[in-house]
């Protein structure tokens, strides 16, 4: 549990009832509590973190559910009650309704409503709504503060007046509503490329372009204005010059009603993708004491710059060609994602601090000298998505979850957090953000603290949909961004080759290389096996050379004289041929690439639980695997983590095979039909957002056909060739699922296009 400040004894507070020593919240009795009920205007994991508080501070809480999440979601069952809201599964029929949200406040008796992050959560217009009612109270800042912060333009002109600094470019101080694409160019080219163009209203990496020169401006600009009408309902922009590799370093700053203003030190959120988090860690390493100071300082100015109280975040870019220079970015009137490495270096509960501000409580800290800073913390965010695709994000069932430490309970003992929406058995669906879970590690050190990171994203285990897990890991274990202060957001355009799974160039692999491979295939194999009832479970040991009574020995396959082989073909690609022994034992071979060349290998398996795997190679190698199974429609899905240091140190991490179950008539595979060059499939479910040609246009190799909405993002659909539109399926609007037919593309003269 964090330590809460408020609690102190010494310190004291002003309530809506007058001053009292703070040692009474040590019981939160019903009469001081900060608030008798509260509702979370907010899904996922972050209404699971505040509920986490809100028990600890005995406060009932109130969960909002749509027909999506249904009423057996994570968030909606931690609640003390939840509520429908809504008749659809899109946002803006369900968690956007604002005087929906309002009614369900005032019916279940809440006096807050705390919006979490996103959804309404800087909706200016909801705040004055939610303050105007009496009886209730928006948990975060003022009207002012996220009307002037929520507009980039606004925001930049008050920094400037305030002495906060910030990036060259060009905004439109007349808040116009409609922007010329021409003047636009030119105002682009006395700034000079590269630029962003970025939405006035944005934010999260929404409606933001990076453009290099100025004949890629226009299309960009549509794009960016076209997104950001979307996600935000306005389509206003801002030219801003582009810093080549900055440090995105943010400043957490809280306020309260009095005037009294603190900064909880930086956090460095240098690692992106799309302008999207994926590390961040807090304090910002490398940075000297000057340039620290002076860059919370500027956080607290910003924030009184709007009159702002309650928590906040104050973006910088810091120039890392002159490294004594940072520049203003934006500042987020709300709680960040990333706000739990904050808490375990300052032992501050910045969701209790949130919920005592609104009711009228002064900072229980005044003095910056007193904000203590312990050690150093990472987080990692956990996305269904997969980086294999170009981390096209994924939907499914989480049939299996087992991470590191107890799911929102705070920090344990090792040093461990993790905050999650999700749980096993959860459906991860099209209409939300993909994040589904945060990875939060604290230690004394920044070194210990990578090393913390990396064992723990190890031993995470999700099996279902996709994630980016592996690809943290080699994130984090790079040399790029092992160096302290390394860091800066152009790191994946320099690594990315480096952190993405790569395929071995070698013909024969090593007997090294090819352990991973060895324990995969013979876990695969047994689980056919199992299936097909040739093994059955009895603890034996690894070396015994009887015929146990079948499945913990994966021996016993010899039934009627015969021994079993199966093909297999790995996730990373390898083949691997598995042959059953007279003695127990296998054979397992693991082909190279055109399969002429072997490597052979003597295994011996015991299964010393349902789940975890034993494995002997070659009478040397010991090898601990913890296995899951799933099957749907034929399809077994097999995955496997390992726990063994041999293999951990060689950077394995994750394995899942999909085989045919042998029991089951092949009519009966749910297998992917064959897709030709000119038949063009949903990479993802999504929406269609635009159509760009109409059936018998001539198109090109490269021509983008479709734009698909999925998790919050745009992304684009080409013709793989060139020829004539035959065929789409699809209008805009249609929400299609994963590999649906979007269109077909083929000759003039095809009357059937060709399926490859």
């Amino acid at each position: 549990m964090l330590r809460t400040l408020w609690h102190h004894p010494s310190r004291r507070f002003l309530s809506r009832g007058g001053t009292r020593s703070l040692s009474s919240f040590y019981n939160a009795s019903t009469d001081d509590r900060p608030f008798q009920k509260v509702l979370i205007a907010n899904r996922g994991e972050i209404a699971c973190r505040v509920i986490r508080t809100c028990r600890q501070l005995q406060i009932p809480t109130v969960a909002l559910y749509s027909d999506a999440d249904g009423p057996n979601s994570l968030h909606a069952s931690m609640a003390d009650e939840a509520y429908l809201i809504g008749t659809g599964p899109h946002p803006s029929e369900s968690y956007l309704l604002q005087d929906e949200v309002l009614d369900i406040a005032l019916r279940s008796g809440a006096q807050g409503i705390h919006p979490g992050y996103g959804f309404l959560s800087e909706n200016a217009i909801f705040c004055e709504k939610v303050n105007a009612t009496d009886g209730l109270t928006f948990i975060g800042p003022p009207v002012p503060a996220i009307t002037a912060m929520g507009s980039k333009s606004q925001s930049k002109a008050i920094m400037e007046q305030a002495g906060v600094p910030t990036t060259p470019g060009f905004y439109d101080a007349s808040e116009s509503t409609v922007q010329d694409p021409q003047e636009l160019l030119q105002e682009a080219l006395q700034i000079g490329f590269p630029l962003l163009i970025k939405a006035v209203m944005g934010g999260g990496g929404k409606g933001m372009r990076l453009v290099w020169k100025d004949s890629e401006f226009l299309d960009k600009l549509e794009a960016c204005q076209r997104e950001s009408q979307n996600s935000f309902g306005d389509a206003r922009v801002l030219l801003e010059k582009y810093l080549l590799k900055p440090r995105h370093v943010e400043v957490q700053v809280v306020g309260d009603h009095h005037g009294n203003y603190i900064h909880l030190f930086e956090r460095d959120c240098s690692l992106q993708r799309r302008h999207q988090k994926i590390i961040e860690e807090a304090p910002a390493s490398d940075l000297p004491s000057e340039l620290r100071e002076r860059l919370g300082e500027m956080g607290k100015r910003a924030a009184e710059a709007v009159g702002y109280y309650n928590a906040g975040t104050v973006e910088f870019l810091l120039d890392t060609q002159e490294p004594d220079q940072f520049y203003f970015c934006e500042m987020n009137t709300r709680l960040q994602v990333e706000h739990p490495i904050t808490e375990l270096i300052t032992g501050v509960d910045l969701v209790e601090w949130q919920l005592r501000i609104a009711a009228g409580e002064i900072l229980p800290i005044l003095n910056q000298d007193d904000m203590p800073c312990h050690g150093h913390a990472l987080e990692a965010r956990i996305y269904a998505e997969n980086p294999a695709r170009n981390f096209l994000p994924a939907t499914g069932t989480v049939w299996h979850h087992a991470p590191p430490a107890e799911s929102n309970t705070g920090i344990n003992a090792e040093g461990v957090r993790v905050d999650t929406g999700i749980r096993q058995g959860a459906e991860v669906g099209v209409y939300y953000d993909p994040m589904i879970c945060k990875l939060i590690v604290h230690d004394q050190t920044r070194d210990k603290a990578l090393k913390k990171l990396v064992l723990s994203l190890q031993q995470y285990q999700i099996a279902g949909v996709p994630t980016n897990i592996d690809f943290l890991i080699r994130c984090a274990q790079h040399h790029g961004f092992q160096e302290a202060g390394a860091v800066n957001t152009g790191f994946l355009d320099d690594y990315m080759d480096e952190v993405l799974p790569g395929v071995s160039e070698d013909g024969v692999m090593s007997e090294n290389e090819a352990l991973p491979s060895v324990a995969v295939a013979l876990g695969v194999f047994a689980s056919l096996l199992k299936l097909e009832g040739r093994i059955g479970i009895e603890n034996v040991d690894l070396e015994r050379r009887r015929r146990p009574s079948p499945w913990n020995s994966l021996s016993g396959s010899w039934i009627n004289g015969g021994s079993l082989r199966r093909k297999l073909e790995l996730s990373d690609g390898t083949t691997a041929n598995c042959t059953s022994c007279r003695d127990g034992s296998y054979q397992i071979q693991i082909l190279s690439e055109d399969e002429q060349e072997k490597t052979s290998f003597h295994v011996n398996g015991v299964f010393s639980s349902n789940q975890e795997l034993k494995v002997v190679v070659n009478h040397t190698h010991r090898i601990t695997l913890t296995t899951a199974l799933h099957e749907v429609e034929g399809i077994i899905q097999v995955c496997m983590w390992p726990r063994t240091s041999e293999l951990i140190q060689q950077g394995s991490y994750f394995w899942q095979v999909l085989v045919k179950n042998p029991m089951v008539p092949s009519s009966l595979h749910n297998t992917a039909a064959s897709v030709g060059h000119g038949m063009i499939k949903a990479p993802m479910p999504g929406k269609i957002s635009r159509v760009n040609f109409a059936v018998g246009d001539t198109v090109e190799a490269g021509d983008v056909l479709l734009l698909m909405e999925a998790m919050k993002m745009e992304h684009t659909i080409v013709s793989p060739v060139a020829g004539v539109l035959q065929s789409i399926t699809y209008k805009v609007g249609d929400v299609v699922v994963d590999g649906a037919m979007l269109a077909v593309v083929g000759s003039e003269d095809d009357e059937e296009p060709e399926a490859v």
